[in-house]
């Protein structure tokens, strides 16, 4: 990995993939489409207070170092640029997990790594205790593990909204600037390695988070299937999936007033207005062998300290909301006890 030196005009810098120089090799390399991201850029640096004016509030984004074009499918770009139709649209929505503990099916990412677990409960021990419940006895909270296909167990949760303070998660707030001009989700794509998961346990139309009362938030969340499943154009080795999304409504507003105090906070992981969720569970490859966590993962690894030995495989998934482009990236850690 290298960076480009920027001090002047870079024109343009390109690498063909693995299936790049495959398809020139046989002489049908033909480019049809392209990608702009800027997963360098902090834009925490523009800063308009700066003391020589306006045209240096960019001056440190402008002067970021860019990184080299890379030949890994799965590595060029992480965080693309999209466009919208609507040249009116004064905010975007992000995606962020939620992690907040109003409902114990929520699921958390391990403080010490930033992992989901993803426990493979297929064998068990001497003792006859399956993956998930001997990661507890080792000393893994329980809320950061999910159990593979289990359709009434934790869920990885996902918003999508307007992350600025500046905005009231009102629902008069989410209409204006999220469902009436068509940025709220009613499905997202998933992104998953084929290799490692053979599929996704998606929310069904049923799906539900609301305020219960003034000052608290009700899940409701039953899993279903998903749809459309196929190979990924986009990452090699991943298939992509369709899954349900619903209207998120956790507002500050609830019951037509304005809250004294904005408590929402305390069950949405978005600041702002509110627009879309959805929830999910994944099912684990059945014919994982220990072949493949010692060339993917690691084997017979003290995991918590205590000597249980685990096997595990690090991967990823994206989910990306098909009305908004929002994507997120969420790192599972496939766990398995170790085969002896």
């Amino acid at each position: 990995m290298a960076f480009l030196d920027n001090s002047g005009d870079i024109i343009l810098d390109a690498v063909l993939t693995d299936v790049g120089r495959k398809r020139m090799a046989k002489g049908n390399f033909r480019i049809t489409k392209f990608a702009i991201g800027d997963d360098e850029i902090d834009y925490a640096l523009y800063n308009k207070d700066h003391a020589s004016g306006s045209a240096y509030y960019d001056l440190e984004i402008l002067q970021t170092p860019v990184l080299e074009a890379f030949t890994q499918m799965n590595a060029n770009i992480n965080y693309g640029l999209v466009s919208y139709a609507r040249q009116d649209l004064l905010y975007l929505p992000v995606a962020k997990m939620n992690e907040k503990t109003f409902d114990n099916r929520i699921v958390q990412k391990t403080g010490a790594n930033g992992v989901v677990y993803l426990a493979d409960d297929s064998i068990t021990n001497a003792a006859g205790e399956v993956t998930s419940k001997v990661m507890i006895n080792s000393g893994a909270a329980e809320k950061n593990i999910l159990k593979g296909g289990v359709r009434k167990g934790r869920i990885i949760l996902i918003e999508t909204g307007i992350n600025q303070s500046d905005l009231a998660a009102t629902s008069a707030n989410q209409s204006s600037y999220l469902t009436s001009v068509g940025l709220a989700d009613n499905s997202f794509m998933v992104r998953y390695d084929k290799r490692f998961m053979a599929g996704v346990l998606g929310q069904t139309t049923q799906a539900s988070l609301t305020n219960s009362n003034q000052q608290g938030a009700t899940l409701s969340v039953d899993l279903g299937g998903s749809r459309n499943t196929r190979a990924s154009k986009a990452l090699l080795q991943y298939n992509e999936t369709i899954i349900h999304a619903a209207q998120n409504r956790i507002y500050t507003d609830f019951g037509g007033s304005t809250a004294t105090a904005d408590t929402s906070t305390q069950y949405s992981t978005i600041s702002g207005p509110r627009a879309s969720f959805t929830s999910m569970n994944l099912i684990i490859q059945p014919n994982i062998t220990q072949s493949d966590f010692s060339k993917y993962g690691k084997t017979a690894n003290n995991l918590f300290g205590d000597g249980t030995l685990f096997d595990y495989i690090d991967t990823t998934i994206y989910a990306q909301g098909l009305a908004s482009n929002c994507t997120i990236q969420v790192p599972i850690r496939i766990i398995k006890l170790a085969q002896t």
